[in-house]
Formats: structure tokens, C-alpha cells, sequence
């Protein structure tokens, strides 16, 4: 598979024009949701995400697209729908991928700091806060368990989300079991094979994923602090790199100031000022 990206973007680089369109791999539901919450508007007119669909991913693919046109340079994409989270980072590293269209947080990034430019945080350190999603059934049995922390309570992370993994690990809860797919988590966690695991809040309660075979709910009053920013990465080696990367921190200036980044994650619930008073669950970390 590596290897069919490798040639795809060797492709695109012999006939790399102003014109060219940019590949760019996207996640399929995240595309899909996407042209839900965009309905009629456009990226440069959509102003509000109260939307059933709206998701963090979808605000920063709307987003990135978003500042890199206020930042001045027009990119025409071409998105590659499929799963390719996991891929994305090494084929920005080889310069195969311009850009991700999803933040990842800086304890990830700084480890490619030699092969990608990072941009301004879109969240800020101390911003955002997950829920402890559990079976419903199961929230009055595990509610109680939390008074001293998560330590009662195993849990299910995927070794990608490095600041989950850093706040879990430093939490000490009973078990922590690693997982790469984020369905088989939560239907482990629905399933009760495992009591719970981290998630975003979404804009109104009850705060729940559901799906085929999975229903996760967030337990209320409670949630854990992630510790950590998060971040847009550009390729140092990809041709367009170091144009896009100045583009996209002149835009992301402009939409700091105008509020526009911090109103598209509370209106998407990302950050959500629904859970403000509710009990915070902080780790000590080095």
C-alpha cells in the first residue's frame, strides 16, 4: 500500500504545475461528513458548525482549507478517500503528502520536527477535555468507581494518540489495554469486554457515539484534562511545502484574532461549554 502512495505522488510531482491538483488522503466518513456540515456554503463563506455531523476532524478539514486560501495561496485538492490515518504522517515525512488535514498534537509532532513544519496551535494547551465513555448500562455501576480517579476502571487507547496513552499511563488505571481501531474499541467498551475509554464531547447531550453494534455513552459530571496542543503539519520536503506552510500560518493568525477557531470547536462540541463545571480528572505529567 506504501508503495502504491509512493508511486501516486511520483506521479504528481512529474507534472507538478501552479495548476496541478494536490493529492490529498482523507478519511471517508470525515470527507462524507464534511459535505454535510458544508451543505450550500463554501469554505471560504461557512461561518457555523452546529451540525448532527460535525466533528473535530470536519472543522479542520474545513479549517486548514479555510486559512491556507486567507493566508493567500489557491490550492486545487485532490482527495483520496479511504483509511489512511495511520499512513498519513510517514508519507508527509517522505514528501509524498503536502499536508494532513487533521491536527495532531505537538508531543507527536515535535517527534518529526526534522521532516515537517508545525503550525500554530488550533488548540491551545489546557483547552480540551475527553469524556469517560462507558457501556450505558454500565454508567451507575461505574460512576461511583471515579471519586478517586480512574484507578477502579480499565481502559482501552490505540499507541497512536500519544498524549492519550502519556494521560492514561499517568493516571494508573487498572488495566490499559492498546487497540489500533477505534470501532473495535468502542465496541469492546459497549460490548464490557473493557469498562471505557477517552472520546470528544459532542456539541449536546447525552454525549454518545453510537454504531453498528456499539452504543458508548460519556458518564456525566466528569472528565479528563489532555494536557498537550494541538497542531497542522506541513511537509518540509514536499515542493509546495514551505509556500503552503507560510499561507497556512498567515490565515490561522486571522482567524485566532477574528475567534473563528475557538467558535467552530464549541459549536462543533470539541470544546464544549457544557462540561465547563463538571469534575476534573488531571494528571501529574513530567
Amino acid at each position: 500500500m506504501f508503495m502504491k502512495w509512493v508511486c501516486l505522488f511520483l506521479c504528481f510531482f512529474t507534472a507538478l504545475s501552479s495548476k496541478a491538483k494536490i493529492p490529498i488522503s482523507i478519511e471517508t466518513d470525515i470527507y462524507n461528513y464534511a459535505q454535510h456540515v458544508l451543505g450550500e456554503e463554501s469554505i471560504e463563506s461557512i461561518e457555523h458548525f452546529n451540525h448532527p455531523s460535525c466533528l473535530r476532524d470536519v472543522v479542520e478539514f474545513i479549517l486548514v482549507q479555510k486559512a491556507i486560501k486567507l493566508g493567500g495561496l489557491n490550492l486545487d485538492y485532490d482527495f483520496v478517500l479511504g483509511d489512511y490515518d495511520a499512513r498519513n504522517i510517514r508519507l508527509i515525512q517522505h514528501g509524498l503528502l503536502l499536508i494532513s488535514f487533521d491536527s495532531i498534537w505537538l508531543n507527536e509532532a515535535s517527534q518529526y520536527e526534522n521532516d515537517v513544519f508545525i503550525s500554530e496551535p488550533v488548540i491551545r494547551n489546557g483547552e480540551f477535555y475527553a469524556g469517560i465513555y462507558v457501556a450505558p448500562n454500565k454508567i451507575t455501576q461505574l460512576k461511583p468507581k471515579l471519586t478517586n480517579g480512574i484507578t477502579d476502571l480499565s481502559f482501552v487507547t490505540s499507541e497512536a494518540w500519544h498524549t492519550d496513552v502519556k494521560t492514561l499511563t499517568a493516571l494508573k488505571p487498572k488495566n490499559l489495554v492498546i487497540e489500533a481501531d477505534w470501532l473495535v474499541m468502542a465496541k469492546m467498551v459497549s460490548s464490557g469486554w473493557v469498562d471505557a475509554m477517552l472520546a470528544p464531547f459532542k456539541p449536546a447531550q447525552p454525549f454518545e457515539y453510537t454504531g453498528r453494534n456499539y452504543k458508548i455513552r460519556a458518564i456525566d459530571g466528569v472528565k479528563v484534562a489532555l494536557q498537550d496542543s494541538r497542531h497542522f503539519v506541513v511537509s518540509k520536503k514536499h515542493p509546495l511545502g514551505n509556500k503552503t506552510f507560510k499561507a497556512l500560518q498567515k490565515g490561522l493568525k486571522q482567524l485566532r484574532q477574528s475567534g473563528y477557531i475557538e467558535r467552530a470547536y464549541k459549536e462543533c462540541g470539541f470544546l464544549n461549554p457544557l462540561v465547563e463545571d463538571w469534575q476534573e480528572i488531571k494528571a501529574k505529567l513530567d
